[in-house]
């Protein structure tokens, strides 16, 4: 019979032995728990209880860009919190740094760095490192300050990467199985409603117009990125605060927004010395599950600029405009934009091939955009939807459909986007009983309901990516050949940023004025020798890591300037190279990393790298033939 004071003695005496020698009892400890001690050996003293903290501006930041799943995770984690009586529970952003704590916190207060090299083993840092859910137990921990608690640490992930960790501490208690999966059910769900909200916030940002969303009293909950254009500021900045802050004369419009009767109002929005002349287009108030009006949905435009949609396109007689976004001026980058232009005059299907971060979405609104359509754009992940779900989310259903169909039925994203474009993300990630309802829709152009019989014709184009080879999975029966076709009238395909990296400087421009809008007193530039660090590396999270990687440094920059000391880690764990031979061996170094950080799961290496199976499977041989070397 299994004795637990005898298997946590066995630990006991291991982690004496390891810290004395470096020996361990055989199977005493489990191998992650081992893995551990051994990277923290060298790194952390046991007996010390030396501690990292964030300063108050920076513990402010990293909450404000984790704004939104602290939101979600605060009443679930004050839920837990009852479950087990004298727990702690904890939340950390995607680094280790704690954001939120219910419970005792003088042992792990808000702000601290629960980072496996710097607190050793514990429920956040090593989780975050092995990429998977640990229950970690008393003297599993390597810090001796550490060995009264059992613990529990689940990731949080959204869109399939880890956006933060949520642990369950307790000193007086084995944690039980139960309590273990309610953690786990809890991260998931967590994850799941920070997905939902990413969701909401890219199809806000696909509205051509200006967009608010307030509350009764007028403070802005959400707003999209022709707004923060229009007012100069970030969606971070603005939440929170009074609609009066840029409408000089909000009561009036708020007095509008009130009134059923009342439709129209002109107004001025103010960005800094400068107005914009705006109108009201749409109102519409929404209902909390309580059935009171909590906010209002406010569509403006610059009236001065944009009097319609085809005026504003028309009157420009440059539909370069469009494409102002897509940041480069290299021949590759300027050969995309122009295919995107000439797409963007017909109405033909295009698919667009391209690495993950490369700005397959950016150059699906740009042609939208430049487009003579007046419907709106609106996104589907392909990859990010239950299977079970993607007829309705496509189509829609009628009421009664099956258990769980809303009243009235609901309209699908087809529907949604008559007259205008559905943009088909991951689109090789489709199962292939879609692919077939995929196909019959394009043939008829008709949608029928799930649930119901009647057809309805809706005038859709069509825009699908994918960083996937579509041409290798017709070959494996995994993507249907006669959709491919339907698909691939018009092929772009974006180049990666490793191939174009004379637009790294201008892109690197763009982000910091991006990520600090008025702030004069902010990061002016950037060092040459960082420059020249960022145009050396090989970039395999394409535009996106980049976007990343200058974040961290202004947020780490002490002075004016980007130094190289304000670069993530990782820049200085892979020698870069300086010869372009070495670029291939610093590519390989990479893939390894991101398979150890998977634990050799392919699938997962593969979609974190933004390459196929095969692809990966191919780069691993290199690996090895490098090493029989």
């Amino acid at each position: 019979m299994f004795n637990f004071a005898d298997a946590q003695m066995d630990i006991k005496d291991s982690w004496f032995s390891f810290i004395n020698d470096g020996t361990v009892t055989k199977d005493a400890i489990r191998p992650e728990i081992l893995r551990s001690w051994q990277r923290c050996r060298n790194l952390i003293e046991p007996f010390a209880e030396g501690k990292s903290y964030l300063s108050q501006d920076e513990l402010m930041l990293r909450k404000s860009r984790n704004l939104e799943m602290i939101k979600i995770a605060w009443p679930i984690m004050k839920e837990l919190g009852t479950v087990v009586d004298k727990s702690m529970v904890l939340l950390s952003d995607a680094e280790g740094f704690l954001l939120e704590v219910v419970g005792n916190n003088e042992l792990l207060p808000v702000g601290i760095c629960c980072q496996e090299s710097v607190i050793g083993t514990n429920c956040i840092g090593t989780v975050l490192i092995e990429g998977k859910s640990m229950e970690i137990k008393t003297f599993e921990h390597f810090r001796h300050c550490l060995h009264f608690y059992n613990s529990v640490g689940v990731p949080i992930k959204a869109d399939s990467r880890i956006i933060g960790v949520l642990s369950l501490m307790n000193a007086f208690h084995d944690l039980s199985p139960e309590v273990i999966q309610l953690v786990k059910y809890a991260a998931t769900t967590i994850g799941m409603g920070v997905e939902k909200k990413t969701e909401i916030d890219s199809i806000l940002d696909c509205v051509q117009y200006g967009l608010f969303v307030v509350d009764g009293n007028g403070r802005i909950i959400n707003l999209n990125y022709k707004s923060q254009e229009l007012l100069g500021i970030n969606r971070n900045e603005a939440i929170a605060k009074s609609i009066g802050d840029y409408i000089p004369n909000y009561q009036g419009l708020l007095k509008v927004l009130g009134d059923e009767q009342e439709d129209s109002y002109q107004f001025i929005i103010k960005n800094g010395s400068n107005t914009r002349n705006c109108s009201l287009r749409i109102k519409e108030p929404l209902k909390t599950s309580e059935n009171k009006e909590e906010s209002i949905i406010l569509f403006t435009y610059d009236f001065e600029s944009n009097q319609d949609v085809k005026g504003s396109k028309a009157a420009s007689g440059n539909d370069w405009n469009f494409f102002s976004d897509l940041i480069g001026e290299s021949d590759a980058w300027m050969q995309v934009k122009e295919l995107g232009r000439k797409a963007a005059k017909v109405k033909s299907n295009i698919l667009i091939i391209g690495e993950s971060g490369t700005g397959k979405e950016l150059l699906t609104q740009a042609i939208h955009q430049a487009s003579d359509r007046n419907g709106p754009l609106v996104p589907i992940n392909c990859g990010a939807i239950p299977k079970e779900l993607l007829q309705s989310e496509f189509f829609g259903y009628e009421e009664g459909a099956f258990t769980g169909a809303k009243k009235g039925g609901a309209v699908g994203k087809f529907e949604m986007a008559d007259g205008g474009t559905v943009f088909l993300d991951e689109i090789g990630e489709m199962p292939l009983d879609m692919q077939v309802s995929l196909l019959r829709f394009l043939q008829d152009r008709t949608v029928i309901r799930v649930g119901g019989n009647k057809g309805k014709k809706v005038d859709i184009r069509i825009i699908a990516a994918t960083n996937r080879d579509l041409e290798e999975a017709v070959d494996k029966g995994l993507f249907r050949e006669d959709l491919y076709y339907r698909l691939n009238v018009i092929n772009i395909k974006l180049p990666p940023l490793r191939s174009r990296k004379e637009d790294i400087p201008l892109l690197v421009d763009r982000f910091i004025k991006e990520l600090l809008g008025n702030d004069s007193g902010g990061i002016k530039n950037i060092s040459q020798e960082t420059m020249a660090i960022l145009q050396r590396y090989n970039w395999p999270g394409n535009v996106r890591e980049l976007r990343n990687v200058i974040e961290h440094g202004v947020v780490f920059a002490e002075g004016k300037t980007i130094t190289p000391e304000c670069l993530p880690q990782r820049f200085f764990q892979i020698k870069l190279a300086d010869k372009p031979n070495d670029l291939r061996n610093q590519e390989l170094q990479h893939i390894n990393k991101v398979l150890e950080e998977h634990n050799g799961n392919i699938s997962k290496a593969a979609r974190a790298l933004g390459i196929t199976r095969s692809t990966l499977y191919r780069k691993i041989e290199q690996m090895k033939t490098l090493s029989n070397n």
